[in-house]
């Protein structure tokens, strides 16, 4: 029986198509997938997109549109997206489904018969950007300057205002005064802190687990979850006058997509992926709103760090957004991906830098990677090799290959990709040392070398093997044409029948027939 293991993207917001930002996510996510189930697991991985919100229908009335059809228009454009990316994701929900509003209710009516909601009327600051409630600690000043221009004159004054604005989207909220009811998160509070007692890696990184911590001991106030004025979403079972909005609406779309017979024994959930600027609702709300409605707790939130474009949030409202897709077809994904997750740790704050990912790229895959295959290619060819089987015992490169493997099991359960991918290029960078310092394109010059030869080549070509399989999740297509490479047979198979670890013990045998095109080709900078 294999085991089960279950990731989630983000719940990304349907009113924009995804930008670079919402891949950097979906590639940690589907990279961290792919690799589990490699690893004899069954995988569900969800992705998702918010579509009950008020933005969405401000998009489509800016579109003069109806709700239904531009909300069809954009999940499709989402879905797009991923595929072309080659997200593999299992399930892609939307929380307009029939079977997300009826769950939801069942779980609203489960926390209002436990006392945990209850009716009230305030007054706040909402951002329908963030669909966050801010108080004024939340805001910043910004210096907004107006024209105005006399009717008689024609004469143009400048006049400079200072106001508060979101610092996220730096557009100023909406004060809104209605009758909602509140879910009783203060009642959750010792919960909580017992809970990240007893799971103290429940959110990677620690350092940002450390700030959910104290925040919640400072104490916790209650959260709206509904509107009154909003009549576009799911209405609450217990109040249809009023629609429920955002966390209980969108973070149980996490559980709507295990409630199937089958699907049940993948709850909780293994990993939420999620950025920065969400931490608190899924490691504070939705935690007690788990617990209110009777249901386990996901095992670990992996944390990323905000993705900035000339060190500025990606934002609609500040038109900064790259095209995931165009910048792929521009370049390749294998760049993307490679410099997405080796420039910075997940949980840092980083800037996109074009001419920095090209480099990457050109150093890693290209010149590292590409070169050294390159030669295995060329020189086994030269000497016409067969079925050959046999390699040089190197003490010096074979502990170098211990230590390989064993940290990048390591990091495999820590889910550090920056370190996965540094620890392989670092062991293909001592098995070009290895080549240089035996210089089989030599040694092949020389006759009664060539058995010497031919173990260099097929050494070298074993240790790329092994590289190869640990970077199948973060190129997956590339990979596959390096094992056809080396005539290796039905590797993608059996690699998706979970058989990472039996062709890592294999002795194999290679046949190189041609060289082929060169799979990673350098890229000029502009």
């Amino acid at each position: 029986m294999k085991d089960t293991f279950f990731i989630t993207t983000p719940i990304y917001y349907t009113n924009w198509v995804p930008h670079i930002g919402n891949a950097y996510s979906s590639i940690i996510a589907d990279t961290i997938s792919k690799y589990q189930k490699i690893s004899w697991k069954k995988i569900k991985f969800s992705t998702w997109v918010d579509e009950n919100s008020q933005k969405a229908i401000y998009s489509a009335q800016n579109l003069w549109m109806d709700i239904m059809p531009y909300l069809d228009m954009m999940a499709k454009k989402h879905k797009a997206v991923w595929d072309w990316l080659d997200i593999k994701y299992t399930d892609f929900i939307r929380t307009t489904e029939l079977m997300h509003h009826k769950f939801v209710r069942e779980v609203l009516q489960k926390s209002f018969d436990n006392w945990d909601i209850y009716e009230w009327e305030y007054e706040w600051m909402y951002c329908v950007w963030c669909e966050v409630f801010k108080k004024e600690e939340d805001l910043v000043y910004l210096n907004k300057t107006s024209k105005i221009t006399f009717p008689i004159t024609k004469s143009v004054v400048e006049t400079e205002n200072i106001i508060k604005v979101c610092p996220d989207h730096l557009t100023v909220p909406d004060k809104i005064k209605e009758k909602n009811y509140f879910f009783k998160l203060s009642k959750y509070q010792q919960f909580l802190e017992d809970f990240y007692i007893d799971n103290p890696k429940f959110i990677i990184p620690n350092d940002r687990y450390n700030e959910v911590k104290a925040f919640v001991k400072r104490w916790l106030d209650d959260f709206s979850i509904s509107r009154e004025t909003n009549k576009f979403g799911i209405k609450l079972p217990f109040d249809e006058t009023q629609v429920t909005y955002v966390w209980y609406d969108a973070l149980f779309n996490y559980l709507t997509v295990c409630q199937s017979w089958d699907d049940m024994n993948f709850w909780p959930a293994d990993l939420h992926v999620v950025g920065k600027d969400i931490i608190r609702f899924h490691a504070i709300y939705w935690p007690a709103m788990l617990k209110s409605a009777g249901y386990k707790l996901p095992k670990q939130i992996l944390t990323t760090g905000f993705f900035t474009v000339d060190w500025q949030k990606i934002s609609k409202s500040l038109w900064n957004a790259i095209d995931p897709v165009e910048f792929s077809e521009k370049y390749s994904k294998d760049l993307l991906t490679l410099y997405i997750l080796s420039s910075f740790n997940i949980w840092q704050d980083w800037d996109f830098d074009q001419k920095q990912a090209i480099l990457t790229y050109n150093a890693k895959l290209a010149n590292n990677l590409g070169n050294l295959v390159n030669r295995v290619l060329v020189l086994a060819l030269k000497m016409n090799l067969k079925d050959w089987l046999n390699w040089i015992l190197d003490n010096n490169i074979n502990d170098k290959l211990d230590n390989y493997k064993f940290y990048y099991n390591n990091y495999v359960k820590e889910y550090s990709l920056k370190d996965l991918l540094d620890l392989s290029f670092k062991f293909l960078d001592d098995l070009n040392k290895f080549a240089d310092t035996k210089q089989p394109w030599q040694t092949i010059k020389e006759e009664e070398k060539q058995d010497e030869t031919r173990d260099i080549l097929y050494t070298l070509a074993e240790w790329l093997r092994q590289v190869w399989l640990n970077l199948y999740p973060f190129f997956s297509e590339k990979m596959w044409e390096m094992f056809n490479k080396l005539w290796l047979e039905n590797y993608v198979e059996q690699l998706e029948a979970w058989k990472l670890v039996d062709l890592r013990k294999k002795q194999e045998v290679f046949n190189i027939k041609e060289k082929g095109e060169i799979l990673f080709k350098r890229i000029e900078v502009e």
